[in-house]
């Protein structure tokens, strides 16, 4: 059984990556591809959990989780462009 599960976990992120790739391809852009790629990411790490079922499986996977959070809340807050001046501004 844990031949499979890691077997699973392998197949897993490498479709990750495939499917990352794909949606690169397909113009969804480097936001949305980090996000398919972690949430495979994810998963495989759930699963690597289910059979080791340590600490250090644990604080791995929710560091997964965090970072897929924040890498994908940071390609969501794009900054703003700088405000073009009037010519009256510059006097």
């Amino acid at each position: 059984m844990a031949d499979l599960l890691g077997t699973a976990v392998v197949l897993i992120v490498t479709m990750g990556l495939a499917a990352s790739f794909a949606v690169l391809a397909r113009g969804g852009g480097p936001g949305g591809a980090m996000a398919v790629l972690l949430d495979f990411l994810v998963a495989a790490g759930l699963l690597r959990l289910s059979r080791a079922q340590t600490w250090t499986a644990i604080a791995l996977a929710a560091l997964t989780v965090v970072v897929r959070k924040v890498v994908v809340a940071g390609f969501l807050t794009r900054p703003r462009p700088p405000r073009r001046r009037t010519p009256a501004e510059t006097r």
